[in-house]
């Protein structure tokens, strides 16, 4: 019984480990949650904060120092969440710090807002949609899937083949590289890689869109763990373009 307790008591830590950190500052803890078909707006670092919105609370999503799952998307994800449940319906990002040397997680600070015009939510949800639009042609019988590695200390000398579905290898990615993959049928994909683990993405691609993958290394046992999140296309081109193309 007590070795079936220290199981299920590590499986627990071993789950909140590969988390995201969470904190909360809030002013106000009794505000009605935001119902779930709401939309949570996230507000970029440039944009204003409409003054009709009420200030909610400060949020903080960092790395454990265990955490495997924290991509952009993730982080993102979590804080909506926290958002919704707080009463929250405005995300205003004060700072977003990328994966680097120090930490192979996306973290975030931000402020919570509340505001519940539905003109002000749906403007900014309609920017925020312009921003991640695809910019293939609206006809394009084709997809394209980018995946790039930026610069990192950690795992430089690690590259990994891209695989996609059951076996076929469509690229590799080494420190500081990335490629492009058109896709002309469409469905559900997997796309994984595979050193001394295994990682890997699913995209329901669908024709004229563009999808961005962020490949990566984590310190593993031997070899280190490869890693690829899906990122959002206004992040994700800012972030592909930035590299160059390796001749």
């Amino acid at each position: 019984m007590k070795n079936v307790f220290a199981v299920l008591l590590f499986s627990v830590i071993l789950l909140q480990g590969c988390s995201p950190k969470i904190k909360t500052n809030l002013l106000n803890n009794s505000l009605t949650p935001i119902e779930a078909q709401a939309d949570i707006v996230v507000i970029e670092q440039e944009d204003e904060v409409p003054n009709s919105s009420e200030f909610v609370g400060d949020i903080k999503i960092g790395d454990t120092g265990f955490s495997t799952d924290c991509g952009y998307t993730k982080v993102i994800d979590d804080a909506k969440l926290t958002a919704r449940q707080s009463g929250a319906n405005l995300i205003h990002l004060t700072e977003v710090k990328k994966p680097n040397f120090g930490s192979t997680c996306y973290r975030i600070k931000a402020k919570l807002y509340r505001n519940l015009d539905t003109k002000v939510i749906a403007e900014f949800a309609r920017k925020k949609e312009l921003k991640n639009r695809s910019r293939l042609p609206a006809d394009a019988d084709y997809a394209v899937v980018y995946f790039y590695r930026p610069k990192s200390f950690t795992g430089s000398l690690i590259g990994y083949k891209v695989r996609m579905n059951t076996d076929t290898v469509i690229g590799r990615v080494r420190n500081g590289e990335k490629f492009e993959y058109k896709i002309t049928d469409f469905g559900k994909y997997e796309f994984w890689a595979k050193t001394e683990s295994k990682t890997s993405v699913i995209l329901d691609v669908e024709p004229g869109q563009e999808y961005f993958i962020r490949c990566g290394i984590n310190l593993g046992v031997a070899v280190g763990k490869p890693e690829m999140y899906v990122v959002e296309n206004g992040l994700g081109i800012s972030e592909y373009e930035a590299l160059e193309v390796k001749k």
